[in-house]
């Protein structure tokens, strides 16, 4: 019997068997957990937590399971990290975790397909059979969370309440209940990157507003850093002058390197990252700088790097320069954002005379 004809006969006021009973009580669990979850989805990326809680609440309900719960997988981690927890979870041994990463997690994570451990289940492996007793569950399923062709996460149900055996109807509601947490991860990084976009048009709003206002060269420079390095995530960043006469840059407003780097490095044109760019005038991306001989440290924490320039006509009179302590930190949309962000910071710096005063002391 399906759940649409469960419900229509609820709705007419029908008796039911017993079995029918528990059809009955599945559906309206069904119907109240996919109910839930719809609305979830829509929310916030900020409150995109609760969405993954209701999606492993439900699962639990739905699939009447003693456990269940939601991973993704991280950046820089390899294997998934868990997200949300619901039932009666039970803290396992470390060698059991051990086994259930290579046995199930590694299987799943390759081949993109669900899997169903259950006593009865014909031609199943006997050892997740033996690891299933000994960390005191009664059959798991686990379906993956995709995006696209990856996969991004599974969701883990376990134990079922009625000591039923667990079959193929079991995956496919499992199956559902990961598209919604695979819905609910893409609405969030979608939120997250127009998030970004806005933040974007705000930064570069308060840089064209400054123009009005009478702000010294050195306040506006620090007001374009600082605003760069909030916009993506950086590290620390700087603003540079490129000084053509005597080949050398000079940092004139930096967040988060410090007095000492400031007034310490000293670089040429060609030399670094930053000189690549004041160099040849393009932007460049290094998403992990110790594998790039044009990288010179000057913190031993950054490990990826972009840079733009800021020019006068086609003459580099500047480059603005960001860090990220993490490798693959910055991808190519930041690359985009800073130079258009670029662009922008060499407008006002042109309209305030920044950039004919930085002429002037390279003549």
């Amino acid at each position: 019997m399906s759940v649409i004809s469960i419900l229509l006969e609820a709705l007419r006021g029908e008796r039911r068997s017993g079995e029918e009973t528990k059809g009955a009580s599945f559906a309206a669990a069904l119907t109240s957990g996919l109910y839930e979850i719809s609305q979830a989805l829509g929310r916030p990326k900020e409150d995109v937590q609760l969405s993954f809680d209701l999606i492993t609440s439900a699962s639990a309900s739905i699939l009447r399971v003693e456990r269940c719960a939601l991973f993704f997988l991280e950046p820089d981690e390899e294997l998934p990290q868990i997200r949300s927890m619901a039932g009666m979870v039970k803290p396992l041994e470390k060698k059991y975790r051990i086994e259930l990463l290579y046995r199930v997690v590694k299987p799943v994570l390759s081949s993109g397909e669900g899997i169903i451990v259950s006593e009865g289940r014909p031609g199943i492996d006997r050892s997740l059979l033996r690891l299933m007793r000994r960390i005191d569950i009664q059959g798991f399923i686990v379906a993956p969370i995709k995006s696209g062709a990856s996969v991004v996460g599974m969701v883990i149900a376990a134990s079922p309440l009625d000591r039923r055996e667990l079959g193929d109807e079991d995956l496919k509601l499992l199956t559902v209940m990961a598209n919604f947490a695979a819905v609910a991860h893409g609405n969030s990084a979608l939120v997250a990157r127009l998030d970004k976009r806005a933040r974007k048009l705000s930064a570069i709003f308060e840089i064209s507003k400054a123009l009005n206002e009478e702000l010294s060269h050195a306040d506006l420079l620090q007001l374009i850093i600082d605003r760069a390095v909030d916009l993506l995530g950086a590290y620390s960043g700087s603003v540079i002058r490129v000084d053509h006469l005597s080949g050398l840059l000079h940092i004139e407003a930096e967040q988060g390197l410090g007095v000492a780097v400031k007034s310490g490095l000293q670089l040429r044109i060609g030399e670094g990252i930053t000189g690549w760019v004041a160099k040849k005038g393009m932007p460049l991306l290094v998403s992990d700088v110790r594998a790039d001989t044009r990288y010179v440290e000057a913190n031993p924490f950054v490990g990826c790097e972009m840079a733009v320039p800021i020019k006068w006509g086609s003459e580099v009179m500047g480059v603005i320069n960001l860090d990220h302590d993490k490798v693959d930190g910055f991808m190519e949309e930041d690359l985009d954002m800073l130079e258009a962000f670029g662009h922008v910071a060499g407008a006002a710096l042109r309209n305030s005379n920044v950039l004919r005063d930085w002429t002037l002391q390279g003549e």
